[in-house]
């Protein structure tokens, strides 16, 4: 955003929470310029380019003692667990899949609407997570370790509407957000 800012201060952003199933009447409305969404579940019918594949790690607050040392399954799926349910009050995700797999299940005890509650709840409780490790790269007060399973990543892509595609101020716009993603790698 910074480096937005300082190569056209004359621009205004605004971002919106994003609402999948209008994804494309927004766009066709143009409501939005601009969208990101994980591959599973981006509409077709719109431009796209991969910004990023992105990982799961587990995390709980600092000096949480069951971080310390390498968890076995049983371990990990009776630690109390918090997850993110966009749509709210959901209590299974992508981890939860990879444990049916197993025939397991987890302790999920809270269920918030963004990753950003889930910061702030990790570090002030004994509850853990699986979370996007961009998400937790750099935030204090969190132990961060591998999950005792193989959960499946996703993929972030950029999306477009066909009449933004070669727009010049547009394509400098999407440039200057995959040369941003670039300069901080995960």
């Amino acid at each position: 955003l910074n480096t937005l800012r300082i190569a056209s201060p004359a621009s205004r952003l605004a971002l919106f929470e994003l609402q999948p199933a209008r994804l494309v009447q927004q766009a066709d409305r143009d409501e939005v310029d601009l969208f990101f969404h994980t591959r599973d579940g981006a509409p077709p019918g719109l431009h796209q380019r991969l910004l990023f594949r992105e990982r799961y790690v587990l995390a709980g607050r600092a000096g949480h003692p069951a971080l310390r040392s390498p968890l076995s399954l049983a371990q990990f799926y009776e630690l109390e667990q918090v997850i993110v349910s966009p749509d709210g009050g959901g209590f299974s995700a992508a981890t939860d899949s990879a444990l049916a797999n197993l025939g397991l299940t987890r302790r999920v005890v809270l269920s918030v609407p963004h990753f950003l509650f889930m910061l702030e709840t990790l570090r002030n409780s004994e509850l853990v997570a699986v979370l996007p490790e961009r998400l937790v790269r750099g935030a204090g007060g969190l132990m961060v370790v591998e999950p005792p399973l193989a959960v499946a990543g996703f993929e972030m892509l950029m999306l477009w509407h066909e009449r933004w595609h070669r727009d010049p101020a547009h394509r400098w716009l999407r440039q200057q957000i995959v040369t941003s993603l670039e300069e901080k790698p995960c």
